[in-house]
């Protein structure tokens, strides 16, 4: 089964678009490699059940050297014992033969998918998109990211009238084509800013097949009452990451239950 048919099906099962972001921040649990595992581990058993993805970001265990690798490896697995789809948060891109590098490196074991950065082109981008179809797994790629400095560049006109972002994502949906499953959906999916929900409905127009990652929700101020077109008709269209507003909460079993019935009823209002 493809990663998209497999994501659809998590998503049906599960009830749940939510997405785990596992983001340990030192100065908020304690220093080390073990801090961050041992934090991981407890907010997978508590808000885990009411997501249907985790998505531990690399550069939080990789600061810590190689105890933090074997910290993020421990995670991943135990979000994927626990049901839960594992996307790798790395945004690596760079020349073919060392993304083929980082390709072999992080879309293997319980990872299921991986975000990239296409900064550098189609060279860069084609070796993940050729691991991720041989193994079964996915690429979420940027396109339209969540943070405020976004604008700098990927809002910048080209001479077609186009958008960067714009421009970005035709090449997503390009990439993406063959790897279509059952369920309508690609393996080839899209990053896209929950922060701007006036972009969505146009991107979602250019990337009719890709599943929406849409971090940016909560601590960035994203709503999940805006994000409805990102769904494109599909409820795995789109997944709703969030980090700090979750795993910080005073209940964070709470937290995720609470944005999963937004979302879901979000969905349900365009369906």
């Amino acid at each position: 089964m493809s990663f998209a048919d497999r994501l659809a099906a998590a998503v049906d099962t599960r009830q749940s678009q939510i997405v785990l972001g596992l983001d340990p921040d030192p100065a908020r649990i304690g220093p080390g490699a073990a801090a961050a595992e041992s934090f991981c581990l407890d907010v997978i058993a508590s808000a885990g059940p009411a997501c249907v993805a985790a998505k531990p970001q690399l550069a939080c265990f990789e600061r810590f050297g190689a105890d933090g690798v074997r910290a993020f490896e421990v995670v991943a697995q135990a979000a994927a014992d626990a049901g839960l789809v594992v996307i790798a948060d790395a945004k690596r891109g760079d020349i073919d033969a060392t993304a083929r590098a980082y390709a072999d490196a992080l879309l293997r074991g319980p990872v299921d998918a991986l975000t990239v950065n296409p900064m550098l082109g189609h060279d860069s981008v084609e070796p993940f998109i050729i691991r991720a179809c041989e193994t079964g797994r996915g690429l979420f790629i940027l396109v339209r990211t969540s943070n405020p400095g976004a604008a700098d560049l990927q809002d910048l006109p080209l001479a077609d009238g186009r958008m960067w972002h714009e421009a970005v994502a035709d090449l997503v949906a390009t990439w993406g084509a063959s790897s279509v499953g059952d369920a309508g959906l690609s393996a080839i999916g899209a990053v896209v800013g929950a922060t701007v929900p006036g972009r969505i409905e146009a991107l979602r127009a250019r990337m009719p097949n890709q599943v929406f990652l849409l971090p940016g929700v909560g601590a960035q101020g994203g709503r999940p009452d805006e994000l409805g077109p990102a769904f494109g008709g599909r409820a795995a269209g789109a997944l709703v990451s969030a980090s700090r507003s979750i795993i910080y909460a005073d209940d964070p079993a709470r937290a995720a239950s609470t944005l999963r019935e937004t979302v879901w009823a979000a969905w349900a209002s365009t369906s």
